[in-house]
C-alpha cells in the first residue's frame, strides 16, 4: 500500500505547529477536540477582517484574488495578475510550494520585476510570533520563484488619533521592514516543516507535557484536552511548589498532597498544608518568609 501523501499545510497551521506540535496534530487530525469558539473570539476574527480591508485601502487600484473556486482557481488569478504590470498590488495572493499554502494579505509591486511582502495585524507593535507568520510566507514566494525586496509587517499606529470622520489609512497603520530578522529564520523553516511533518505522520499526537505553550502567544483551543481538571489536594495546590519539585513528585507516582511522605523537604507553608490534608483539620497560613525555598 502506498504511503498516504504528506498534509498539506497553511500558514495558520506552520504557526500552530511552531506554538506545538500537538496543536497542530489535533487541528488536522482530532479537530473535534477542540473547544467550542467563544463570542470573543469571533469579534477578533471581524476585527481583523475589518482592518484588512482598511489596510487594502492605502493601496489603491489593488485587486483581491478570491478563493470561492477552490485552489487552482486562485492559483491562476494569482500569476495572471502578476504578469500584469498595470496591477500596483494583489490582495490575498495564493502560492502553494513544496506543500505549504499561503494567501497573502497585500503583495505590492516594485521596481525591476520585484515585490514587496506585507502582513497585516490588528495589534499595535511586533509580536515574536509574527516573524514566524511573515518568514513562512517569503519561504513559499521564494520557492515559487519571486524576487522579494522586503518582507514587511503592516500593523496599527497606536499614535493615531481618529478625529470621528474617516480613517486616514496612511495615518492608521505603519509599515515595518522585518527583512533583517526574516533572513535570520531562513535556515530555521526548513527545520521546523520538517519537524511538523514527522509529527502528523505519527499514528498518534505527539507526547508533549502541559506548559507555557498552552497559553502562549496564543490560548490554545485544546487546552481543556491537554489540562483535564486535578483532582482536589493535588501537589499543584501546594502554595510555590515548585516546577523541579512537582516532577520529581510526579516521577514517583505521587500526585495528591497526602500521599507526600514524610521527610519530603517542604517549605514550611507546604508542610501545614501537607498536615492540614492529612489530618483533616483547617490551618490557617503565616505570612509567607522569603527566606525558605524549595
Amino acid at each position: 500500500m502506498p504511503a498516504p501523501a504528506p498534509v498539506r499545510l497553511s500558514k495558520s497551521k506552520f504557526i500552530a505547529g511552531v506554538q506545538c506540535l500537538k496543536r497542530l496534530y489535533y487541528q488536522i487530525h482530532q479537530p473535534e477536540l477542540a473547544e467550542q469558539s467563544d463570542e470573543s473570539k469571533e469579534a477578533r476574527l471581524e476585527q481583523g477582517n475589518e482592518i484588512g480591508l482598511l489596510a487594502q485601502s492605502r493601496f489603491p487600484r489593488g485587486v483581491f484574488v478570491a478563493f470561492d473556486g477552490g485552489l487552482g482557481d486562485a492559483q491562476a488569478q494569482t500569476a495572471s495578475l502578476l504578469d500584469d504590470s498595470s496591477v500596483p498590488a494583489i490582495f490575498e495572493a495564493t502560492f502553494q510550494h513544496q506543500g505549504v499554502l499561503v494567501r497573502v494579505d497585500i503583495l505590492e509591486r516594485r521596481p525591476g520585476s520585484r515585490w514587496r511582502l506585507i502582513e497585516v495585524k490588528s495589534s499595535v507593535d511586533l509580536k515574536d510570533q509574527y516573524l514566524y507568520d511573515v518568514a513562512i510566507q517569503a519561504n513559499v514566494l521564494r520557492g515559487c520563484g519571486l524576487d522579494i525586496s522586503s518582507s514587511c509587517l503592516m500593523h496599527l499606529n497606536r499614535d493615531y488619533v481618529y478625529d470621528g470622520q474617516q480613517h486616514d489609512p496612511k495615518q492608521l497603520f505603519t509599515i515595518r521592514n522585518l527583512t533583517g530578522q526574516i533572513r535570520k529564520l531562513d535556515a530555521e523553516i526548513p527545520k521546523l516543516l520538517k519537524a511538523q511533518r514527522k509529527a502528523l505522520a505519527q499514528e498518534t499526537a505527539p507526547e508533549i507535557s502541559p506548559g507555557s505553550q498552552c497559553s502562549h502567544p496564543v490560548p490554545c483551543e485544546f487546552y481543556s484536552h491537554c489540562n483535564p481538571p486535578v483532582p482536589e489536594h493535588h501537589i499543584s495546590s501546594l502554595p510555590k511548589l515548585s516546577g523541579k519539585k512537582q516532577v520529581e513528585l510526579m516521577d514517583q507516582g505521587i500526585t495528591l498532597i497526602h500521599d507526600i511522605p514524610e521527610g519530603f523537604a517542604l517549605t514550611e507553608n507546604q508542610t501545614r498544608v501537607w498536615i492540614s490534608v492529612r489530618s483533616g483539620q483547617p490551618c490557617d497560613l503565616p505570612p509567607v518568609n522569603p527566606t525558605i525555598h524549595n
